[in-house]
Parts: structure tokens; C-alpha cells; sequence
């Protein structure tokens, strides 16, 4: 990292392997600084990947400043194509703004992780009154417009920006400018997306994951959709290629990496173990307390109890379940059905001795995305199947 002055304003390049540098403003540098961004530098982006990988070391802490620099890129090159500020109407201070909340949003958008990242998503708090749990992302809003972090946006950009952020961040956006800079970030082409798929390939030494970013950013654009009534991101025919590349690159990181069945039944292993450790069987609701909880702290207490607990020892030794029975990655309906049976049948005869795993069930989820490709001059959509 290296510092250098301009004007009044200290920004600071950060060096990455992926883009060289990344370079971060005075604001953006504050933030990185303070406690609750310098904690995702202790939580994995891939969980517990690195079992089945050994190389899946890298954090959230450089997938933000990635997203970061990949979310500046792709807000410059959407709205330096003819119409694009039009479609919004923007003024030049407008847009500044909205892309310095862009990027602000993309930096924080990881926030509220909890420890190896989605492994175990399934330990968050019920909301009160609900019997839904709070999401990672509920804890990136609340850390973004509750927090020391609100004080350092709304002291350099007004006191109304660190809720627009939020609600860029964690998708909550109801307002159809912010909704749009929302889904520049964690849209289906978005810049989070973007930045997890070559990161992930990157470190994990695998093929599958790449595709031509420069061209992917380059052929996106928006447009007006009248249907809507709204803004949407759309693609020029050129960059069909692309996006398909973009989605292949996708799926075959989602069934050779993300759904990898080691991976999946550590995943379980790790959230069997947390639900046992945390006051409740579950992660705190307080954010200074859940602040303390990261994957340095996990792996001190599996290492401590692999000899007297019996889930610790099953990921510390490597002795975890093993698979009896998949589907294939497209199962027909009569394999579906024998899935329901066996989980039926051998759940009500062995209990906890026998595990279970839907990728519906999973955080990570495969779709289809959504887009508008224009062909002839004409928009035709790709729709989700």
C-alpha cells in the first residue's frame, strides 16, 4: 500500500493482483481503517473452500476493495455511452455523488459476514416477533447506518448519504436511482459477482472461473424499459458472447467449487459446531458483540476442544462424513423422489448419524439472470428458465 497527496485529500493505492492498484480516497481510507472493515481481513471469502482447496486463503476484506475497484469501472463505462445520464436525468453534482455512494457501498457490501462468510448463515438471530433470522446483509445495513461508519460518510458527504449507502449495499433500495446503483453491485452482472468469480479462480488455481471482463463492461449499458417503467441494465449484441461466458464461468464455479461436497458437509460440520458454542445456538444480535466473532476465533476454539468435542474433532482431523447417495448435478423427477425417500426413511432411522444437503438450501444459489440484449436495434430478453 503507498499514500500519495492531492490537494487536500489523501488517497492510498492498494496493490492487488488481479488490477494492480486499487486506489481509495481519504473518506474510503477512514473506513478501511476502522474496526469493523479491518475484520474482514479475518473472515475467508470461501468458508471453509481451503479444506477441499488449499489455496482458497483470500478474505473479504480484498474481495471489497475489489469490488470497489470493479464497481468504479463499470459505473464509468455505463455512463460514458450517449443518453445514459438522460435516462436518469443526473446533473453533473447528482452523478458525482451517486458514484462516490456506489463506491462507498461496494467497499462496505460485506460487512456483516459472519464467520466463513455463508457457512453459517443458518445461526443468525430471529428477528423479533418473526420466525424469519436476520440475513449478513441486515448486518451490513445496520453497519453501515448505525455505526462509526455513519458518522464518517455523513461528516464528508451529508447526513442523509450513510442511509442511501446502506440501503445500496444490503439491496434495500426502494428509490429507482438507488435501486439501479444497488443492482450495478449486486445485481446478476454486477460488480460484486464480477470481482468473486475471477478472485475465486485466481486463488484456487482453476480455468472455469474466467471470461472477458473488459468486454463484459464494455458492452453493458442502460436503457429506458417502458415495460418496467424503469431503468434496466441491458447488452449490445456484440457482448452476447460475453455474457454467455460470464454465465458458464458461473456455473461450473457453482458445481465444481462452491457446491463441491467436501465443502458442503464441512459447511454443515462448522455450523453444527457454532450452534453448540454460541450463547443461544446462536450469533449475537448486539453488533459490538458480534464484532468479536470472526474465522481466528472459530479455529482457536476447534483446535482447543478437538479432543473432547466430537464435531471439533470431525473437522480438525479431516473426519467428516462422507457421501452414500447424490443426485446428479440435473436430476430428473424419479431421482428427486428417491432423494425424498432416502432422506425420509434413513433421517427417521439414524438421526443425526446421517446428513442431508439441498442446494436449494444452500446460500449460494445458481439463477439464470435476467437481461435485455439488443439485436437489430430491438431489445429481446434472455428470460430466466
Amino acid at each position: 500500500m503507498k499514500g500519495k497527496r492531492g490537494g487536500n485529500n489523501l488517497s492510498r493505492d492498494y496493490r492487488d493482483p488481479l488490477y494492480g492498484f486499487i486506489t481509495v480516497d481519504e473518506i474510503e481510507q477512514r473506513i478501511i481503517d476502522s474496526i469493523y472493515f479491518q475484520r474482514l481481513r479475518s473472515i475467508n471469502q470461501l468458508g471453509t473452500t481451503f479444506f477441499v482447496y488449499p489455496s482458497a486463503m483470500h478474505s473479504r476484506f480484498e474481495h471489497s476493495l475489489g469490488t470497489l475497484f470493479v464497481v468504479d469501472k463499470l459505473f464509468d463505462a455505463i455512463f460514458s455511452k450517449p443518453g445514459a445520464t438522460e435516462v436518469f436525468g443526473w446533473d453533473k453534482n447528482t452523478y458525482q455523488m451517486n458514484k462516490k455512494m456506489l463506491r462507498l457501498a461496494a467497499l462496505l457490501h460485506d460487512l456483516g459476514h459472519a464467520p466463513f462468510s455463508h457457512a453459517a448463515e443458518d445461526l443468525f438471530p430471529y428477528k423479533d416477533g418473526s420466525d424469519k433470522r436476520y440475513s449478513h446483509e441486515d448486518y451490513t445495513y445496520r453497519f453501515i447506518a448505525g455505526t462509526e461508519i455513519a458518522t464518517l460518510i455523513s461528516s464528508a458527504l451529508g447526513q442523509d448519504v450513510p442511509q442511501k449507502v446502506a440501503e445500496i449495499a444490503s439491496e434495500r433500495a426502494l428509490d429507482k436511482d438507488i435501486a439501479f446503483l444497488s443492482e450495478l453491485l449486486t445485481g446478476d452482472f454486477g460488480a460484486d459477482r464480477i470481482d468473486y468469480l475471477i478472485r475465486d479462480s485466481y486463488h484456487l488455481g482453476v480455468q472455469y472461473g474466467r471470461f472477458d471482463v473488459h468486454r463484459l463492461l464494455n458492452t453493458l449499458h442502460v436503457r429506458l424499459n417502458e415495460e418496467k417503467e424503469g431503468p434496466e441494465i441491458a447488452v449490445e449484441s456484440g457482448g452476447l458472447h460475453t455474457i454467455e461466458a460470464f454465465l458458464l464461468a458461473r456455473y461450473f464455479m457453482f458445481v465444481d467449487v462452491y457446491y463441491h461436497k467436501t465443502r458442503r458437509i464441512f459447511d454443515q460440520h462448522l455450523s453444527d459446531f457454532l450452534r453448540l458454542c454460541l450463547p443461544e445456538g446462536c450469533f449475537p444480535e448486539n453488533l459490538d458483540e458480534y464484532l468479536l466473532w470472526d474465522d481466528h476465533r472459530v479455529m482457536f476454539m476447534l483446535q482447543k476442544s478437538k479432543y473432547e468435542n466430537k464435531i471439533a474433532e470431525l473437522l480438525v482431523f479431516r473426519k467428516h462424513y462422507r457421501v452414500a447417495f447424490e443426485t446428479g448435478d440435473h436430476p430428473e423427477y424419479h431421482e428427486l423422489e428417491r432423494f425424498d425417500w432416502l432422506k425420509d426413511t434413513l433421517g427417521a432411522r439414524f438421526g443425526e448419524k446421517v446428513k442431508f444437503d439441498e442446494a436449494k438450501k444452500s446460500p449460494y444459489r445458481f439463477k439464470a439472470p435476467l437481461i435485455s440484449v439488443k439485436v437489430n436495434g430491438a431489445y429481446k430478453p434472455i428470460q430466466r428458465r
